[in-house]
């Protein structure tokens, strides 16, 4: 499953699970009953990875499947890092909010105002666009050339440039389509409003206040321990994921992390430790505009609210990887699925394990 494609197909694996769960009625689930969800597909070849469930800080499940490298017949745990994907955009998504907070932008202000020479085609487009998903930029990762490109070292400059003069798909404000190009220039824009690199921002704003010590940018050449090798399936069985040059997604989807830190993110974001009062209702506001499947989108995060109250998530794809992170208010619920095997196990199984670890 290549890039350009893994981003879309998971949005659209998720929607209608979300849907359909939020609408069971089913009794809170001891660990062995939530494993007992995760094991048919483990065991029938489809997922591999981590599993953790909590309930504010209590830990339901965490337990891990499949392997880390199947070559080696090294086992996943619960310390194994897995690529997130694009559950990369909340933390870029954060970052704008915390600099808006310092005063130094405003999601309302133009695109224009903070990346200099911008095209002319974005001259109405805000930053607000860009992080819900209404700009109306093309998403680079569909274009024809990305499948050629995502093998190549790309610099910021020459990912912005395949798409910088394209014209829009539609008048912004008006319409939401995904975009992994919206994050590669909210990406820019902390960059440039912060003055330092992106991954030096949230490693010093994010990770380190939190203690997220197994969580970073993922970089193709750098030896990174317990980093799990991904996979995909084809015809003959698993294979090795094909390649993605890294220094590519940036804050599209490049992170790495584990189940532990993922529960800590969590924790502090919604805890109050990472934003404001105010700046967590931005954050979680959705766009007036259909998503996926009745799921509408905020700011770097789906919100699907049914009749047994709200889920706040995102999924990711990329070459060899899966993930899902969510989240019930209700109940202080979070749930963590990462998947080095390319599939619909990560988001089929996150709202599942949601739904029946924050049920009465």
């Amino acid at each position: 499953m290549s890039f350009n494609r893994t981003i879309a197909r998971c949005l659209a694996s998720f929607a209608p699970i979300a849907l359909a769960t939020l609408t069971v009625t089913a009794q809170a689930q001891s660990s062995e009953e939530l494993a007992a969800i995760v094991e048919p597909d483990a065991e029938a070849g489809v997922y591999m990875g981590a599993v953790l469930v909590a309930e504010g800080d209590q830990i339901l499940l965490d337990q891990a499947w499949g392997s880390a490298n199947l070559e080696w017949d090294i086992d996943n745990s619960n310390d194994t890092r897995f690529r997130i994907g694009s559950v990369t955009k909340q933390f870029t998504a954060v970052s704008i909010l915390l600099l808006q907070e310092r005063g130094l932008l405003n999601v309302d202000d133009l695109v224009s105002q903070h990346i200099p020479g911008a095209s002319e085609a974005w001259s109405a487009i805000t930053l607000r666009d860009l992080l819900q998903h209404t700009s109306g930029i093309p998403n680079v990762t569909s274009l024809d050339d990305f499948g050629t490109q995502k093998f190549l070292p790309t610099s910021q400059d020459e990912l912005i440039a395949m798409f910088a003069d394209l014209p829009l798909e539609f008048e912004p404000h008006s319409q939401w389509r995904y975009s992994n190009s919206n994050f590669v220039l909210l990406t820019r824009i902390v960059e440039n409003v912060s003055e330092q690199s992106y991954s030096n921002f949230v490693q010093a704003n994010l990770f380190d206040p939190l203690g997220m010590e197994a969580t970073g940018i993922d970089r193709s050449a750098a030896i990174l321990p317990n980093r799990a090798a991904g996979y995909s399936p084809s015809e003959n069985g698993v294979v090795n994921a094909e390649y993605v040059n890294m220094a590519i997604p940036t804050g599209a989807g490049a992170l790495f992390s584990t189940t532990g830190d993922l529960l800590k993110w969590q924790r502090g974001l919604f805890g109050g430790a990472v934003l404001s009062e105010a700046s967590l209702v931005q954050l979680t506001t959705p766009s007036e505009f259909e998503a996926v499947a009745g799921a509408k989108y905020a700011m770097g995060l789906l919100v699907t609210d049914g009749p047994d109250g709200r889920i706040i998530w995102h999924g990711g794809g990329i070459e060899g990887f899966n993930a899902f992170l969510g989240h019930a208010p209700d109940t202080q619920t979070t749930v963590v699925v990462l998947a080095n095997l390319n599939g619909g196990s990560a988001s089929r199984l996150g709202m599942s394990l949601l739904q029946s670890a924050r049920a009465e």
